[in-house]
């Protein structure tokens, strides 16, 4: 299936996340802020990124914007605790295919994964 780059600092949303990705066969690397993931995405190839918004040193929007400096094509989900409209309309313009507020549903993210991979094949 799919090759899938996780990012966010609570190591227990990133578990999470895996199993529930790879229990429906995508294969999926976890990294634990923006930096690690542009370094991820430098020597590895992914079909898509789903990322958290707060994190330090780089968050989820400064990565969302030099990712699509340098792969526009790559489908981002974001996932945030702490959004607003504000942030979901900014995270859209910069290109994010979705945003997703935690406590988030497991169906949901996968109906968004599902979609963002369909999107970016066709």
């Amino acid at each position: 299936m799919a090759r899938i780059l996780l990012v966010d600092d609570e190591n227990c949303i990133l578990r999470t996340m895996a199993l529930v990705l790879e229990s429906e066969g995508h294969s999926t690397v976890c990294v634990l802020n923006g930096e690690e993931a542009i370094s991820q995405l430098d020597s590895h190839e992914f079909d898509l990124v789903l990322t958290d918004i707060r994190m330090a040193p780089m968050d989820g929007v400064e990565l969302l914007t030099e990712l699509k400096k340098v792969k526009p094509e790559m489908p981002v989900i974001v996932v945030s605790a702490y959004g607003s409209d504000a942030t979901a309309a900014q995270c859209a313009e910069l290109g994010a295919f979705e945003y997703i507020k935690k406590p988030f549903d497991v169906g949901k993210v996968l109906n968004a994964v599902g979609r963002a991979l369909a999107s970016s094949r066709s």
